[in-house]
């Protein structure tokens, strides 16, 4: 995170937000379910699919601090890929 933030000696004011999210509530007692009937593979798709939940989700509450709450960047219209790529 260092690398986006200015250096002390630039005279930059700058600043940095953030938050946190989660999509794994409860996941440690469904994992516990699926212990007892052997099941890997749920096990897999539910830490893959929290994973991927809370990865998408803090994309969106990023796009609204740049877009809407902080407002630095208004107009801004990327795809996925550009996202992905941290062009923003």
């Amino acid at each position: 995170m260092a690398d986006f933030i200015a250096p002390k000696e630039s005279g930059v004011t700058d600043y940095i937000g953030m938050f946190a999210v989660s999509a794994g509530f409860k996941q440690d007692e469904v994992i516990k379910m699926f212990e007892k009937e052997d099941d890997q593979y749920s096990i897999i798709m539910l830490k893959t699919l929290s994973d991927r939940f809370a990865e998408a989700f803090a994309e969106e509450l990023h796009q609204q601090v740049r877009k809407v709450h902080w407002g630095y960047s208004p107009d801004e219209e990327l795809k996925s890929q550009d996202i992905l790529n941290v062009k923003y």
